[in-house]
């Protein structure tokens, strides 16, 4: 029978992520809009204060009118946004801005038949149409950034003709206008890039080490490929001895915290040497290596990686030995298993729910197997001759042959001299 290849690394938890992101550009749309609607009020009080001059002079009441309608306005969209925020309120409040600002231009010199209203105030409502335009940098809607902008436009060109103030250069203002909605389009556009990058890094690091996170990002499609793939790796196995007996004695908190304490000095050398976590069994752990990271290469399947943590493991424990003895605490026993073999690594779970990045094989198991024959041979480590086979001139120490659970021959097997 022809075997398959294996498909292609796919990341079941992509529809999730997205989902996250709508849910965190939602609530940043929102927090947005209140800001916005604060600054509209603050805006237009400052605008209804100032048309309070040209009324006491004799003017039109007019302008001061109509600010006080308009901040009226405001407060009942800023009251709005606090209790509730439907996601067309930006939209329209933009809109409104907008029709509002260009319809005060055409309807002002019907009020003003003192004519005191001066010519050059025609030429602030680009202005005043940009500031209000700015706002779409806050609301990550691309295709309303670009439609919004083409209404503010026509509105600055339409105003200019009722006015019989138009002029072609003014065409050049009106393209202004367009080109500012373009800009936020390709800004919010960047900032859902920027905001999906991020949390795809934070969904990767739930279950690979920095190392290999890294060389994912620089080639995505290489360093995806591993899940859901027949790959040889090393496996090392680590349980504590007797530690189980010690908790019955200690507190629950007592016990995660002195767990917590032996985890963090063990991951630490896993990360140094380019490890990954595979799961945490009780008061053992599965680390795997041979990923083809800088530390841990697949050129040797990640072996001399693996045995190199697993010296730097047992100094790292004596360390920590010598601060539990100074606090009056028992020291700490480890035993680990090494073994280089044949796994599946992939995506394990349930999409949407829960997802682990794992292992599974016979590999898993014999390295399992062989850590717990360390307490029976009497050594912190025992290592599997298919490992050492991997290393370049090892200076380790053999044992006899050892019968392990599933295997129908004796096993060779090494240690630290």
């Amino acid at each position: 029978m022809q075997r398959q290849s294996p498909a292609p690394f796919t990341n079941p938890g992509a529809d999730t992520t997205a989902q996250e992101i709508e849910q965190t550009l939602a609530q940043s749309r929102a927090s947005a809009e209140r800001s916005i609607a604060l600054y509209r009020v603050w805006i237009v009080s400052a605008v209804g204060l100032l048309s309070i001059w040209p009324y006491l002079a004799g003017g039109s009441a007019f302008s001061f009118i109509v600010s006080s309608v308009y901040l009226a306005y405001s407060l009942g969209v800023l009251a709005w946004t606090r209790r509730r925020m439907p996601r067309w309120l930006g939209e329209a409040t933009l809109l409104v801005d907008l029709v509002s600002m260009a319809a005060f231009y055409v309807v002002l010199p019907r009020f003003d038949a003192t004519g005191q209203t001066p010519r050059w105030t025609l030429y602030i409502l680009p202005s005043l149409l940009m500031v209000t335009l700015l706002s779409n940098f806050l609301r990550y809607s691309g295709r309303f950034a670009i439609a919004s902008s083409t209404v503010a436009a026509v509105l600055f060109l339409g105003v200019s003709v009722s006015q019989d103030d138009f002029h072609p250069a003014q065409l050049s203002t009106a393209a202004i206008l367009v080109v500012s909605g373009f800009i936020a389009a390709s800004s919010g556009a960047r900032a859902r890039q920027n905001l999906d990058a991020f949390a795809r890094l934070r969904l990767l690091r739930r279950y690979l080490p920095k190392v290999a996170v890294e060389r994912v990002l620089e080639d995505p499609r290489a360093g995806m490929a591993l899940g859901g793939r027949s790959v040889t790796v090393t496996l090392l196995a680590t349980d504590l001895r007797g530690f189980t007996s010690m908790s019955e004695k200690l507190s629950p908190e007592e016990v995660v915290r002195q767990l917590n304490a032996y985890h963090a000095t063990l991951l630490e050398q896993v990360e140094r040497h380019g490890g990954t976590l595979d799961k945490f069994i009780g008061d053992g752990a599965l680390v795997v290596f041979g990923f083809g990271t800088e530390e841990s290469p697949q050129s040797d399947h990640g072996a001399a990686a693996a045995l190199a943590c697993a010296r730097d493991m047992l100094e790292a424990l004596e360390r920590l030995n010598r601060e539990r003895a100074q606090a009056g605490l028992p020291p700490l026993r480890m035993g680990m298993g090494l073994h280089t073999g044949l796994v599946v690594a992939g995506n394990i779970g349930v999409p949407g729910v829960r997802l682990e990045f794992t292992v599974i094989g016979d590999a898993v198991n014999t390295a399992a197997r062989l850590e717990g024959l360390t307490k029976e041979a009497g050594v912190p480590v025992l290592i599997s001759a298919e490992t050492v086979a991997r290393l370049e001139a090892p200076s380790l120490r053999e044992l006899p042959a050892m019968r392990v659970r599933g295997r129908d021959e004796a096993v060779r097997v090494f240690t630290l001299p």
